[in-house]
């Protein structure tokens, strides 16, 4: 579940800073060993091609009005599209985004819900019957997926 954390740290400008910073479910799994750092590395993978690919504010992939001739390696949209690619094939690795796993991503890793928020959406939606206990347990095999998935060690 994210949370908010009080935390005080150094920085090299303004010496002790205190402030809150949010704690992620992968990062709580991560922190309570629940999780190995490998599961942590491709959940992190997937959140970060899933921000490329979905994150509102980000540039929407228009291949319209592109230069001709442009000698860019690699376009915005191209980026946006090569993201949303990713995203959709490490989704159908763990059985697609209708497979709990593939909707434990999307939710919590992707969308950045707490397994709490996806549980009661799911419910509210009529869409899987989910414990808090089953839908943790989704992740975890999502995640361990995920890591074949990307040639990471579980």
């Amino acid at each position: 579940d994210a949370q908010l954390v009080f935390v005080e740290e150094d920085d090299a400008e303004w010496g002790k800073v205190r402030h809150y910073r949010r704690i992620d479910t992968l990062d709580m799994l991560r922190n309570a060993k629940t999780i190995s750092e490998g599961m942590y590395a491709a959940g992190k993978q997937f959140q970060d091609d899933f921000l490329r690919a979905y994150r509102p504010g980000y540039a929407r992939p228009r291949m319209d009005g592109l230069p001709s001739g442009t000698t860019m390696v690699e376009t915005i949209p191209e980026r946006h599209t090569g993201a949303a690619r990713a995203v959709r094939d490490a989704l159908e690795a763990v059985g697609g985004i209708g497979s709990p796993a593939g909707s434990a991503l999307w939710h919590v890793a992707g969308l950045g819900l707490s397994i709490r928020e996806w549980v009661v959406r799911a419910q509210w939606s009529g869409g899987y019957v989910l414990t808090a206990h089953t839908a943790a347990g989704a992740l975890l095999a999502g995640l361990s997926m995920l890591c074949r998935h990307y040639g990471m060690r579980p």
